[in-house]
């Protein structure tokens, strides 16, 4: 699990540090947003392939934004009600996922 958890997170690095418009706040509406990301990982997968010598590695490079984006952490350990919180918030994410890649999948056929 956390071996796939740190592969996960480099990847979403990798497409960060790439394509800065996942660090920016966004500007487009939801039905927009969910084609973004894997959008960018085609077009990550694309130059990779057809122009090797364009990539970086970028789970090494140091972006000042994202070392000093860091958030509000918490003091101490979550509480219950906060880890039940959490855990609705990302089940309605990704229930909200599934549903959008449904109806993608059903529009295209």
């Amino acid at each position: 699990h956390a071996m796939l958890r740190n592969a996960v997170e480099c990847i979403f690095g990798v497409i960060k540090c790439r394509f800065r418009i996942l660090l920016l706040p966004p500007e487009y509406k939801m039905d927009i947003q969910v084609h973004i990301p894997p959008a960018l990982c085609l077009m990550h997968n694309t130059i990779q392939v057809h122009d090797p010598n364009d990539m970086m590695d970028y789970c090494n490079v140091l972006d000042a934004h994202i070392l000093t984006d860091t958030g509000n952490l918490a003091n101490g350990p979550p509480t219950e009600h906060a880890r039940t919180r959490a855990s609705l918030h990302r089940d309605q994410i990704a229930s909200e996922m599934w549903e959008a890649y449904n109806r993608e999948r059903i529009q295209r056929g």
